[in-house]
């Protein structure tokens, strides 16, 4: 949910050409070269154009850089400077009613603003844990058709941080120290992307829809299905011109990269996920299994606890589309890895398999429903017509 969801925010990544790369952060008082190349190599700033960069007050000396760095290209920057307690507070205090407003100004905005640039932060994951599931449902509604209307309009968006971002809070929900995370995070920012296109051109080779793809998992996944024509992308950090003339789910892309993704046919799907380990605001959902018939989630089950519940909850006001698994996705970023005898779970790592329950509208697809569900299934294995793709989340095609 894009309010659930902090507009998340922290260091900014490199280029994304193998030449360019950065396989260390920057000193956090010089970020301008940074900047220079996420406007220039990622997203192809031009003079004119109006950028606008959404930050937390933490996030300053980033900004700045890139507010710099904005100018010195001839565009105009465009910042915003909010942090996810406000939000919370609006649900707390703003009248339902009003919530309308805040849509409508994002939606004055959206035939001004040619780029987008979201600095992710995961500092307060449970922030929203005891506003009610149908507060924050009504107000993702007055926000849904957004992100159509920005696709339309053929702006060009990047989210920084992809699951990944070094944080201290970010760094204990998936089991690492800050020191590995932020190893991992900036690993994958250095990645060799000629090898990471191809990677990610073999598995698009691997998995047309024309395939009937099993997905199993130690844990009990035992899942089949099609995928959609002609819906394969890839999210490889670098907006091209063709891309930018292509339009729609092509213009956004993540940061750290490395996934390939499509929507699935709903009309293949049919099987059972198990999710041994779920993040859920801040607390673990244990063995969360969704059986699929047609393509739509008809049980959600756990282990009790009150995230489950509050989980639960948060599904059941939402409203239609919300049980339809969505989207497949693959990772195939080789050096995203986890240390030695821990797991990882996030998009990117070669292998990863992650699904995607409900909206769909960042991959190209129709569904805007106000509820979404990622689902990491890192230890899977996946046959397209009985050859493998992956095995026990071991990427097997090669370019």
């Amino acid at each position: 949910m894009e309010l659930v969801k902090p507009l998340a925010r922290l260091l900014l990544l490199s280029v994304l050409t193998p030449c360019l790369a950065l396989a260390a952060p920057p000193k956090a008082t010089d970020f301008s070269g940074t900047a220079d190349r996420i406007l220039g190599d990622v997203l192809g700033v031009k003079a004119g154009e109006v950028v606008a960069i959404d930050a937390e007050p933490s996030d300053l000396a980033m900004v700045e850089a890139l507010f710099v760095a904005i100018g010195q290209r001839g565009a105009l920057p465009l910042t915003r400077i909010e942090w996810p307690e406000m939000h919370k507070k609006w649900l707390q205090t703003v009248p339902e009613a009003n919530d309308a407003t805040r849509a409508a100004l994002e939606a004055k905005l959206i035939p001004l603003v040619d780029v987008r640039i979201f600095i992710e932060r995961a500092d307060n994951p449970a922030l929203f844990k005891d506003i009610a599931p149908t507060r924050i449902t009504a107000y993702e509604k007055t926000l849904t058709a957004l992100g159509e209307q920005r696709m339309k309009r053929k702006t060009r968006s990047v989210w920084l941080g992809n699951g990944l971002t070094p944080s201290k809070a970010n760094a204990k929900q998936l089991g690492l120290t800050e020191a590995e995370l932020s190893n991992i995070f900036w690993a994958g920012v250095g990645t060799d992307y000629r090898a990471l296109s191809s990677r990610a051109e073999a598995v698009m080779r691997a998995v047309p829809e024309t395939k009937q793809l099993v997905i199993t998992t130690p844990g009990g996944t035992n899942l089949k299905l099609r995928l959609k024509s002609k819906t394969l992308g890839i999210s490889d950090g670098v907006i091209t011109p063709e891309e930018l003339k292509e339009g729609g789910a092509r213009l956004l892309t993540w940061l750290p990269a490395g996934e390939v993704y499509a929507l699935v046919d709903p009309t293949s799907a049919e099987g059972k996920i198990v999710v041994t380990r779920h993040f859920f605001e801040g607390e673990d959902v244990k063995d969360l299994t969704l059986t699929i018939e047609g393509g739509k989630v008809t049980s959600m089950t756990a282990k009790p606890s009150k995230a489950f519940d509050r989980l639960k909850q948060l599904f059941d006001a939402a409203p239609a589309g919300k049980e339809s698994l969505s989207v497949l996705d693959f990772g195939v970023n080789a050096d995203v890895k986890a240390p030695k005898g821990k797991q990882l779970l996030s998009f990117v790592p070669a292998g990863a398999v992650t699904f995607f329950v409900g909206r769909d509208i960042w991959a190209g697809g129709k569904n805007n429903t106000t509820f979404d569900l990622t689902l990491f299934l890192p230890d899977s294995t996946v046959t397209a017509d009985g050859q493998l793709v992956v095995e026990k989340g071991e990427l097997k095609v090669t370019p």
